[in-house]
């Protein structure tokens, strides 16, 4: 469940050839970190998260992106629900 203050995103990664578990593990120990699963297809790893945008931020530019498998991240933001 959702926490107050907090927004769902999805990272899309892609990784070092062979090296998506062992990314999906270490992404999985991270704080705001949901779910790490490693997949197969157009990317590599898919990470739910569950941060404020700001922290959201801080933790794809200063811990995944530097790591030494990671080649490239995609990030989905939840969509604010409008009333029709």
């Amino acid at each position: 469940m959702l926490k107050k203050g907090m927004d769902t995103s999805y990272l899309l990664l892609t990784c070092a050839v062979n090296k998506n578990i062992e990314v999906a593990n270490s992404i999985q120990q991270l704080s705001g970190v949901e779910e790490a699963t490693p997949v197969h297809g157009a990317y590599d790893c898919i990470v739910k998260t569950e941060l404020p945008h700001d922290k959201l931020h801080k933790l794809v530019l200063s811990i995944i992106r530097p790591m030494r498998n990671v080649r490239s991240v995609i990030t989905l933001h939840d969509a604010p629900s409008t009333v029709i």
